[in-house]
């Protein structure tokens, strides 16, 4: 083999070497910080929906006890309509 020639598939080697080594130390950590940060994320958006959905049942519950009329009816079912979107957001969100 010519002397250039062993130089060139020394610095292919060594790339190879770093690219590995960065594969292997710092690409691990990068993708466990990823992935924690997406479950907080999910983790976050399920409380808030969790929250509204009982903020919404409680001041439906408030509402039918203080208004009357046939229009409370609608109210409610349009609340609860809310209501069974957010879990099949929820739901699909998983």
């Amino acid at each position: 083999m010519s002397n250039e020639k062993m130089k060139m598939e020394l610095k292919e080697l060594k790339k190879a070497l770093e690219k590995a080594l960065i594969q292997g130390t710092v690409a691990p950590p990068c993708v466990q910080t990823t992935t924690t940060r997406k479950e907080l994320v999910k983790s976050m958006g399920q409380s808030r929906v969790e929250r509204l959905k009982n903020s919404s049942s409680n001041y439906i519950s408030n509402f039918q006890s203080s208004a009357k009329g046939a229009w409370v009816t609608k109210v409610k079912t349009t609340f609860e309509n809310t209501s069974t979107k957010l879990t099949t957001i929820t739901k699909e969100g998983k």
